[in-house]
């Protein structure tokens, strides 16, 4: 509530003495035009470099072989995770109108969503299958990604169907961030926000970034790290070189562990911040400065090329970059080809262009704003005041039944087992994205009570071979207990596994035979196994009939999620358990 209050004191001292602006349907159209053209650019050809450069910045010239195929392969533009979840926002404000609430988010996204994202999208979007809704899907207690990059590269939408208003783009991007993000990693999204909503108006890219910076809170670390590249490039002018090292040490190699990451929201925010100064407004050398700084690049080529759009209109994109085959007459021959959605058409470039801007009319007159017609010529007056005021809904999270029997499992006389151990060397030849912090290498953590958190998770990962395993987890008491229930408690989960396929309860009999038990799992699993239905950090919660025994157990077949299981090596796969909890019967 601080953050939205002080965003509107400054906002409204700027925009109070701001002259009335207007612009023609034509420059709506042409930099709105811009918009989606240069992010294709951004995004297609940074795509060839991404997380390539990470130690050190990339060499250019760069050479965008593999962006070539992938269009001539569709004779257009494909759709990446750069501009998808935009034209998925473009249809659902198409559908339910320019005052966006969650509950159409989730709606939307558990739709149309079904692969093809990853970190703090993928685990937002696990949650929502869970029974969470936004904002509690990005929040840091159970979205472990919070403090990646994912808002920056899904949400310029709402700011280019916003022209001239910034404090509104403001506020509307830190409320989108926030489906997927929290606290200081939302601030990077608040600022290009800002900047695509004044780029309507303002050329001047220092000018911009001033300006946006003023959006976030005066002790904002994001805010910080923009007057830092400022300063960088003020001294140093010339060579972008030394102020990414600057800025990769203090963000990356001596980021604490827990938010290290090359995905880091502040870190790439702040590269595309040196694009931008270091580019000078020309948006192939701003294109290959940003592939050349290196971590997550595309992101941020797709995110600063789009701004530089809105800047200096469709007419700035380069020919060789929109229109690179000769028998193409149109930027990216006028085709988006949907690769990565579900049930989402192929679209002209051309419509999707002209759907924007009546979304921006829709959205200029709702915002206060007026129209009026000269010779032919829509001519939009923009409410520089205007403000986003966030639909009232109550945010839910899936809440399993509380009266439970006594936990069991700190008692037991032994943990049960097949790894008890996590094997390094196998960890450390994986791709990991959960930070280090998260994780404990022994099996004793499951009944220490912790659920999250640092330390909490055991990683069940064997040395390498080359199938899948059958894990199981449970307890053995020296004298019988009664039972009805077993809590598991996932950890955070990898992109290539961390999670059961399947699995059911057992307990031991008098012969020392492993039974199996009919239970009620709460809530109901996932409908697919496959990755982007987890949740991470959730808890299922399996309701039987009483037994009495002196071991029970929780078994299944670990998923093995394929491209991923490739990937890593062949990798053993594993399960990330924080706790698993056995309750006795009342």
């Amino acid at each position: 509530m601080k953050r939205i209050v002080y965003i509107g004191i400054c906002l409204l001292a700027i925009s109070s003495c701001a002259k009335p602006l207007e612009i023609t349907r034509t420059q709506l159209k042409d930099k709105i035009a811009g918009a989606w053209i240069g992010q294709m650019v951004g995004n297609i050809y940074g795509l060839e470099y991404e997380n390539k450069f990470v130690d050190e910045p990339g060499e250019g010239p760069f050479v965008f072989n593999k962006a070539m195929r992938k269009m001539e392969a569709v004779d257009g533009a494909f759709s990446d995770d750069d501009t998808d979840v935009e034209y998925l926002y473009l249809m659902m404000m198409e559908k339910n109108g320019v005052d966006p609430t969650y509950a159409e988010v989730r709606e939307h996204w558990m739709y149309h969503i079904r692969d093809r994202v990853w970190l703090a999208n993928r685990a937002a979007l696990g949650l929502m299958h869970y029974g969470f809704t936004p904002p509690l899907t990005g929040k840091k207690e159970y979205n472990p990604h919070w403090f990646q990059i994912d808002p920056q590269l899904i949400n310029e939408i709402w700011a280019y169907t916003a022209p001239g208003m910034p404090a509104y783009a403001a506020a509307i991007s830190d409320w989108a961030a926030r489906i997927t993000s929290d606290d200081w990693a939302v601030s990077p999204t608040v600022v290009y926000g800002a900047m695509y909503s004044e780029a309507f108006f303002e050329n001047d890219i220092p000018t911009l970034i001033r300006h946006a910076k003023e959006y976030l809170p005066r002790e904002d670390r994001f805010r910080a790290i923009i007057d830092e590249c400022i300063e960088l490039h003020r001294k140093s002018p010339g060579d972008w070189k030394d102020a990414r090292k600057v800025i990769a040490d203090e963000l990356y190699f001596n980021e604490p562990d827990m938010t290290r990451s090359i995905w880091n929201a502040d870190l790439n925010g702040a590269m595309g911040i040196l694009s931008l100064l270091y580019g000078e407004g020309d948006i192939e050398k701003t294109l290959n400065i940003g592939c050349a700084l290196g971590f997550d690049c595309d992101n941020q080529t797709a995110t600063i090329c789009g701004l530089l759009g809105v800047i200096n209109g469709v007419g700035s994109v380069p020919t060789d970059r929109a229109m690179p085959f000769e028998h193409w007459t149109k930027p990216f021959n006028d085709r988006y080809i949907n690769v990565t959605r579900y049930d989402m058409p192929d679209a002209s470039i051309e419509d999707l262009i002209e759907r924007t801007v009546v979304i921006a009319e829709k959205n200029i007159l709702a915002r206060g704003g007026s129209v009026r017609e000269e010779n032919g010529e829509k001519i939009y007056r923009i409410n520089r005041k205007a403000r986003f005021t966030p639909a009232k809904e109550a945010a839910t999270l899936f809440e399993l039944p509380s009266e439970r029997g006594r936990n069991l499992a700190p008692e037991a006389a032994e943990i049960l087992a097949l790894t008890r151990e996590t094997d390094r060397a196998t960890l450390d030849s994986c791709w990991l994205t959960i930070p280090a912090s998260y994780r404990a290498y022994t099996v004793d953590v499951i009944n220490d009570g912790i659920v999250g958190g640092e330390g909490a998770a055991f990683y069940s990962l064997g040395s390498k071979t080359n199938a899948p395993k059958q894990d199981y987890f449970g307890y053995r008491w020296d004298k019988p207990v009664t039972v009805d229930m077993i809590s598991l408690h996932y950890g955070p989960l990898e992109e290539f596994g961390g999670w059961y396929s399947d699995f059911h309860a057992e307990y031991m009999d008098g012969q020392g035979a492993w039974v199996p038990i009919e239970a009620t799992v709460t809530p109901d699993p996932p409908s697919s196994d496959e990755v982007f239905f987890q949740p991470h950090n959730a808890e299922f919660l399996l309701s039987f009939s009483p037994v009495t025994t002196t071991a029970v157990r929780i078994i299944g077949n670990d998923k093995v999620q394929d491209h991923w299981h490739r990937y890593t090596k062949n990798v053993t796969s594993f399960i990330s358990i924080t706790e698993l909890q056995v309750y006795e019967a009342k």
